[in-house]
């Protein structure tokens, strides 16, 4: 089980990384994102993998439903609002964030090519 945020520093450090991968879930073609997504996730303090649980265990299952709609939101979320869903989907047990799993693949190639990019932006 991952302990709950343990100080402002490590809110302050990822509200601008759910705000960036936010736009994978918008419901609109979202590659022209992916060099800004990148680079706010270069940037920031976290490890690859730790972006990764972020997206899979905080982000995705806030935001998948938007995906699933037959018109979700398109022109980005708001921020308060999406600070605000994430903080009460964390507050949930991991294993029922991790139900959303199953439908990652939704955003799994967008997230690939994103990775790749912050590979190549990280590198010396």
């Amino acid at each position: 089980m991952r302990p709950a945020l343990a100080a402002t520093d490590d809110l302050d450090a990822r509200i601008p990384v759910w705000v960036a991968l936010s736009d994978l879930y918008l419901d609109t073609d979202v590659a022209p994102f992916f060099d800004h997504i990148a680079r706010t996730l270069a940037a920031s303090p976290y490890p690859l993998d730790t972006l990764r649980d972020i997206l899979l265990d905080e982000v995705h299952p806030a935001l998948h439903g938007n995906l699933l709609q037959v018109a979700g939101e398109w022109a980005g979320f708001d921020d308060a609002w999406l600070v605000a869903h994430v903080c009460e989907v964390r507050a949930t047990p991991l294993w029922r964030r991790r139900l959303s799993h199953l439908s990652f693949g939704l955003v799994r190639d967008d997230w690939r090519a994103v990775e790749t990019l912050i590979v190549s932006l990280r590198q010396p």
